[in-house]
């Protein structure tokens, strides 16, 4: 039985994880059996998830049969799914130290890009949205007060944390790390919020700037 006979005649929970990725890429990959590409998808997720506690889009986009656009289909079901599920919780992640951030960021200090990361909680630090705010090069990424501003009014949140990580694995401040903190907390200040830290994440560890 066919993924998506499966899925009307049993429902959606009969559906193994591989079944459910067969779904999202269907019949669009010629010359390609669609469920053993869906099997590689999935072991490639696995070992992604389990290495580096997340998944980029080149972890999949090279598997046989799988182009940049299904790979995007793919990872943007996850995030969906995720997303949702974040809104329906009734349980709220709360961030209210350095370190409980550190420990949802982690995974960042594998990167080999430049990623920076904003947390945004409300009054009573709870998560409000993780959002990317800028992906660089291995060489860095810059960032402006706006890029924290807009979603921080968009999200009415009361705190900001920032992270980003160091392609190199050392999490020492540089000298912009810092510069761009600063300016940051002014922005911040005047629209009534506050920078709670920004953390640089390395391989290992991670340092505060403050």
């Amino acid at each position: 039985m066919l993924p998506r006979e499966k899925y009307l005649e049993r429902g959606i929970d009969s559906l193994s994880d591989m079944e459910l990725i067969a779904i999202i890429i269907g019949s669009g990959i010629k010359g390609h059996d669609f469920m053993s590409v869906s099997r590689s998808v999935v072991y490639r997720i696995r070992k992604s998830i389990k290495k580096n506690g997340y998944v980029d889009i080149k972890d999949i986009v090279d598997i046989l049969g799988i182009g940049l656009a299904t790979a995007m289909k793919i990872l943007s079901g996850i995030e969906l799914g995720r997303r949702l599920y974040d809104l329906g919780s009734k349980e709220k992640t709360t961030v209210s130290n350095s370190q409980e951030a550190y420990y949802l960021l982690k995974g960042m200090g594998s990167k080999k890009q430049e990623y920076i990361v904003g947390l945004f909680l409300n009054s009573r630090f709870e998560l409000l949205e993780q959002r990317t705010l800028a992906i660089g090069t291995v060489d860095g990424a810059g960032l402006l007060p706006r890029d924290v501003i807009i979603p921080a009014l968009e999200l009415n949140a009361s705190s900001v944390i920032l992270a980003h990580n160091h392609p190199s694995g050392d999490p020492l401040p540089s000298d912009e790390d810092f510069a761009v903190t600063e300016r940051v907390v002014k922005a911040l200040d005047l629209v009534g919020m506050k920078l709670l830290d920004h953390m640089v994440i390395g391989r290992e560890s991670w340092k505060s700037i403050g």
